[in-house]
């Protein structure tokens, strides 16, 4: 190959790595540019927040799955060191379970073997019985102490038990909103279908896709805490209405996810039209009362019919979302069947 095949042969991807350095440096700039004239402080999570919410707006497809791929596999690799932790504190647990058990026989036979031995003790003289006595008060105290320590250890483990599957539920938890995040989103629409293949039947199951209308406008008016605050409020309200229907999911940004299984296009879009009055009066706070802020969301519906994958009917609600924004927002569109 001559020197000119080759430089041609390798054009191309260094072309295409400077466009995607050029797509980084051009969200990276409007990010800070974001930041500062929203008095943001240039924290990481607020500049990570603006990062993608940049890239989205820029409509940087191939950035924004940089960055959701980067998180994904740090929370797996997360997840990892969670599950072996898990394990090993599980054996150890087993271990001195087993342990506690036969220390327990074990004493409760000394215990029996030393009351009969004073059975015999009745003709000794009596500072031998007291000498006697002292031994076996302190017999009786170290393995008393013993068991106790014993307890302590376990409890110690339970404890440790109980943080790692907190931290567990934590790699699907918007760390924001407190609610379900984009990878337990995935999981359940998976587990979904899974459930379908493995009962041959098509479940009845609706999926949701919500946006905050010109939720840009918030941030930029009044700054990213302002934006925070408004995020976590919707978050919970949404999940107060659905929570005895189905799932809620912050999807990404100012968009969530809902999947209500059991509920047809139809039922969802109804479900949804109560919610979407709700928001209607509801007042959004911030800055301690300082900021009182009124918002409405546009709404994208899509009934699972069994007949085609998650991703399929994910994008036809994502379709949907986009024409309730073309129509003037504030409002549900659901996918025809």
């Amino acid at each position: 190959m001559t020197k000119s095949n080759l430089a041609e042969k390798t054009c191309p991807a260094e072309e295409s790595w400077k466009d995607t350095l050029k797509d980084i440096c051009e969200v990276a700039r409007n990010s800070l540019h974001n930041l500062v004239s929203s008095g943001t402080p240039p924290l990481p999570r607020c500049y990570h927040q603006e990062f993608v919410q940049a890239a989205d707006v820029l409509q940087k497809q191939a950035i924004l799955e940089m960055v959701r791929s980067d998180e994904d596999r740090q929370a797996v690799s997360f997840q990892r060191v969670i599950l072996r932790a898990k394990d090993r504190i599980s054996d150890a647990r087993k271990i001195l379970s087993d342990f506690e058990q036969e220390a327990r026989k074990n004493i409760a036979r000394l215990d029996s073997r030393i009351d009969t031995m004073k059975l015999h003790l009745v003709d000794l003289p009596e500072e031998q019985k007291k000498h006697i006595q002292g031994s076996v008060d302190a017999i009786r105290a170290t393995s008393s102490g013993f068991v106790e320590n014993l307890e302590g250890v376990l409890d110690q483990i339970g404890k440790q038990e109980d943080l790692l599957a907190s931290l567990a539920k934590k790699v699907h938890e918007d760390p924001l909103t407190g609610i379900l995040n984009r990878r337990a989103w995935e999981r359940d629409l998976r587990e979904v279908s899974s459930g379908k293949a493995s009962s041959g039947q098509p479940s009845l199951v609706s999926v949701v896709i919500a946006d905050l209308d010109d939720f840009k406008n918030v941030n930029d008016i009044y700054g990213h805490p302002v934006g925070d605050a408004v995020l976590k409020q919707f978050a919970a309200l949404l999940q107060d209405h659905f929570a005895s229907s189905g799932s809620v999911y912050r999807y990404g940004g100012e968009e969530f996810g809902v999947i209500l299984p059991g509920f047809s296009g139809p039922e969802a879009v109804e479900k949804l039209e109560v919610f979407r009055n709700r928001l209607k009066k509801a007042v959004f706070v911030a800055m301690n009362g300082e900021v009182k802020i009124r918002i409405s969301a546009s709404y994208g519906v899509a009934q699972w019919t069994g007949k085609e994958d998650m991703k399929t009917v994910v994008s036809m609600a994502d379709q949907m979302l986009y024409r309730a924004k073309k129509a003037g927002k504030d409002c549900i569109i659901l996918r025809p069947t």
